[in-house]
């Protein structure tokens, strides 16, 4: 019986290590999930912010005025195809659609490829 009893003790105390060992294991691979979260938000912030301020312009639209229009303002449209630029005030401004609301204020593209 007391080979019994030392086995039943000896299965508890393993038992308690491998819940241990898991709790532990557990809370390791949180931390790391947790430190590489944090590495590639800061590394994709720091990509994001690469893009220079200077690059745009920040625009207040006007009433009667239209993403034409501002971008005419902006550009010849002897040397530059203002749809291109249009396309590219749609697209850094998350703009679904050419509608615009007076005093919303917009970034224009500065340097216009």
């Amino acid at each position: 019986m007391n080979g019994l009893n030392s086995y039943s003790i000896n299965y508890k105390e393993i038992r308690t290590k491998n819940k241990k060992s898991i709790l532990t294991k557990g809370l390791t691979a949180a931390a790391v999930i947790l430190i590489l979260s944090i590495l590639f938000i800061s590394l994709f912030s720091f990509i994001g912010s690469g893009e220079n301020s200077s690059d745009f312009i920040k625009h207040e639209i006007k009433n009667g005025e239209s993403l034409w229009s501002i971008a005419a303002h902006y550009y010849d449209s002897n040397e530059i195809d203002l749809r291109k630029v249009i396309y590219q005030i749609k697209k850094l401004n998350n703009l679904d659609s050419s509608v615009i609301s007076p005093g919303r204020k917009i970034l224009i593209p500065v340097n216009n490829n």
